[in-house]
Order: structure tokens, then C-alpha cells, then sequence
């Protein structure tokens, strides 16, 4: 997008809803959402070869209406070891829709094809949400996803690298502006695991890592705790299925630090909390703390079983003097 035109950069790292490990692209906000679809032209980063577009009818998540969609997913190849690709585009530019064969229907669909693009030229819209950007540099291998095989559903995931590295630097200046992470790396960070150590991204045992046992759900399974992705200050409790659908929460107190919890440390007990730090607005980059730990929702008990393997089990609606011990339905995670 153009720079003006961008009100906040959000960096790697959120976790929300079906992204219950941190998300490996960044968000362009628009400046003015009311504006509605296809408000904004997105342009291609630099020169390279348009080589998948996807095109989605249905919101993928848990927590918010099932309302269709109409976006799409394009995928760049600048070389043979580094792509960029958008997300959430509204449309995509006629010349390029053109170059399909044969022409895809309205419903859902991805073509893998070889179309050329030249460093500014349009690809499409977007207006009234966010926009995706994210780079993948096949010569990175993200040290703190310690078992690579777990993502081979999203293969490109091990190879994230932060897209304000590969800005010119009046570009790179202009979206620090409207950055509202403070730490570095101040493009965030998806790469949280510690072995031997609670922190970082966990899967349900049995449950075939990132991809999931339920092509629909695929998240289910899926449970991290990361640094907050604006203030790493603090952590978020990620979980796909509490009571029955993907939650984030914070911990009351900030504690224990899960870079702490080890084999040694026993049982541990997080008391969840709802999160405490938001944006101002969508268009705003100021932070604005609401911590809110007299508002326990649940307790979270967790066992590290060896350097890779942790029991796990919510207990919604209890608070840590409630809780002793695990029951039956108690699940193992691994990674």
C-alpha cells in the first residue's frame, strides 16, 4: 500500500481466534476503514512472478459470525529462495484475473500459474479491514520452532522473516511511524520455544502437529504461550479448545513466566484473565493497558513431562485455590 495511506503496521506475533500461534504476517491498516471495499490499491513490493493466487468464500475461526467472505491470497516469487505474499485482498486487478485459464467460477479456488510483475504495479484492492504482508526467506530457518515437521502444512511458516528488514529505508522509516511495538525485533517475532521450557508453541499429542486431525478445526489441537506481540513484557495464553472453541487470555499477575517452567518446577497453575492491552483503535498506534486481574475466568494447570512434553487442562470458571490435581480430561502436548 502506499505509505500515506497506511494508519498502523502491526508486527509478527498476535494470536487471535484461529491463529492460536502467533501469526506469521504482519497487518497493513488502512488510514480510513469506513471507506469500504476495494478502497486502496495494493501494489507488488518489487519485481517478481505472481506464482498462486487463492480465493476464499468463508471466514476461517471460531469466534466471530459465519458471515461469507470474498478475499483473496497472492503469492510472489522474487527469486528462488524469497517470496511475499498478501491476504485479505478485496479484489483482484482485472488484467491479472485475465491471465487465468480457464476462468475460475465465483466459489472458492486457488490457480498456481506464472504471471510477471513488475516493482509498484498494481494487484489488487483492499478497504474496510486489514491488509496481510509477509516474507519468507528459504535460507532462515526460525530457530524457536524447535520440530520443523510440525508445520509442514504451512511449510513456508519456518521461514518467516520480518518484512521491515527488506524495506528501502525511507519506506522502512515511514512504517516504523506507525508501528506501535516499542521492543525489538520492532517487526515482532513468531519463534518462541525453549527446550525444556513451557514457552513457546504446543500441540495436542496424536493431533499431526500445525495441520490437525480436523481439516475444518485444525487449530483444536493447537496452544502456545508467547510474549504479547505489542508489549513482550507480558505473555498471552493461547488455547484451541476451551469449552469448545479457540480463547486468548493473559495470566493474573503476569506469572509464572512460562520461560521459567521447566521439568523441575512441578505443577503450575495460570489463573486466566482477560487480556489487557489493546490498540486505542483500529486506527490508532497508542497502547492502552486494561489489566483486569480481579477478573479470573479459569485456571490453566500445566506439567512439563520431559523436555518436550507437557499434561495439560483448563478449569473454566475455578480459581487456583480450586484446583489440585488433574482429572481424565487432562490431554498430553508435545512438540
Amino acid at each position: 500500500m502506499a505509505a500515506e495511506n497506511i494508519a498502523v503496521f502491526l508486527p509478527l506475533g498476535l494470536v487471535t481466534d484461529a491463529h492460536v500461534t502467533p501469526i506469521d504476517h504482519q497487518y497493513l491498516a488502512p488510514k480510513n476503514l469506513a471507506l469500504g471495499r476495494d478502497a486502496y490499491a495494493v501494489r507488488a513490493p518489487a519485481s517478481g512472478t505472481i506464482v498462486s493466487i487463492q480465493h476464499r468464500t468463508n471466514f476461517v475461526g471460531d469466534n466471530m459470525p459465519a458471515n461469507p467472505t470474498d478475499e483473496y491470497r497472492l503469492v510472489i516469487e522474487h527469486s528462488c529462495t524469497f517470496w511475499t505474499y498478501f491476504d485479505l485482498l478485496t479484489s483482484i486487478d482485472p488484467a491479472i484475473l485475465a491471465r487465468i485459464s480457464p476462468q475460475p467460477g465465483t466459489g472458492p479456488w486457488t490457480a498456481n500459474l506464472r504471471i510477471p510483475v513488475e516493482a509498484g504495479q498494481t494487484l489488487g484492492r483492499i478497504g474496510g479491514q486489514t491488509l496481510d504482508l509477509a516474507s519468507v526467506n528459504t535460507q532462515t530457518i526460525l530457530p524457536g520452532l524447535l520440530v520443523p515437521d510440525h508445520y509442514i502444512r504451512e511449510p513456508w511458516k519456518i521461514h518467516t522473516v520480518d518484512s521491515l528488514d527488506y524495506f528501502t529505508a525511507p519506506l522502512r522509516a515511514q512504517l516504523m511511524a506507525v508501528n506501535p511495538r516499542r521492543a525489538e525485533p520492532r517487526g515482532g517475532k513468531i519463534d518462541y520455544d525453549v527446550d525444556g521450557r513451557l514457552i513457546g508453541n504446543w500441540f495436542r499429542e496424536g493431533t499431526n502437529g500445525y495441520a490437525g486431525t480436523d481439516p475444518q478445526r485444525s487449530w483444536a489441537g493447537h496452544l502456545s504461550l508467547a510474549p504479547h506481540y505489542l508489549d513482550p513484557a507480558y505473555f498471552t495464553i493461547s488455547l484451541g479448545d476451551y469449552e469448545g472453541r479457540s480463547r486468548q487470555f493473559w495470566a493474573r499477575g503476569n506469572a509464572p513466566d512460562p520461560a521459567a517452567v521447566s521439568v523441575d518446577s512441578g505443577r503450575v497453575k495460570f489463573e486466566l484473565v482477560p487480556v489487557g492491552l489493546s490498540l486505542q483503535g483500529r486506527e490508532s498506534t497508542t497502547l492502552v493497558y486494561r489489566l483486569q486481574d480481579n477478573q479470573v475466568q479459569g485456571v490453566l494447570l500445566v506439567e512439563m513431562l520431559e523436555a518436550r512434553r507437557i499434561r495439560v487442562e483448563a478449569f473454566p470458571g475455578k480459581r487456583a485455590a480450586d484446583v489440585s490435581a488433574f482429572t481424565s480430561a487432562a490431554a498430553v502436548y508435545e512438540r
